[in-house]
């Protein structure tokens, strides 16, 4: 996969093939985290490239500056684009900070699928997620 995605010139263009779904599409959290490290499944071929590759390779870069860059796989100023990702990610995030604390992959997404308890992943990412404070 790295090899082909080292001859992509402009990787905003990958959004539109690779994007994720939106939550509700994902019967669960296991899902979702295979769509990230092992690509979506596609009937008949295969897979698709996971997640994980193309957020590695054009994620949340730094500039010479050591500043901040727009993600360059993800579309500017488009807020659905902003929102899936946000929903995706979040997940995404949960698992990983199990892992840190000493958890497995699969304990992290059973921990998550038991807080979730029969609620969609929309339902569950609303009641994990930090509420923002009075503007």
């Amino acid at each position: 996969w790295t090899n082909l995605l080292d001859i992509i010139k402009n990787p905003v263009k990958v959004w539109n093939v690779y994007e994720p779904l939106g939550l509700g599409e994902y019967p669960d959290i296991q899902s979702l985290w295979v769509v990230w490290e092992e690509g979506r499944r596609i009937d008949g071929i295969g897979r698709s490239i996971p997640l994980q590759l193309i957020e590695e390779k054009w994620g949340n870069l730094k500039n010479e500056n050591g500043k901040g860059t727009f993600p360059a796989w993800r579309p500017r100023n488009e807020t659905s684009a902003r929102k899936t990702w946000s929903n995706f990610s979040f997940f995404i995030n949960e698992v990983e900070k199990r892992r840190r604390q000493g958890k497995s992959t699969q304990q992290a997404i059973e921990e998550l699928e038991q807080l979730r308890n029969g609620k969609s992943l929309n339902q569950l990412y609303k009641s994990l997620r930090p509420k923002k404070g009075p503007k």
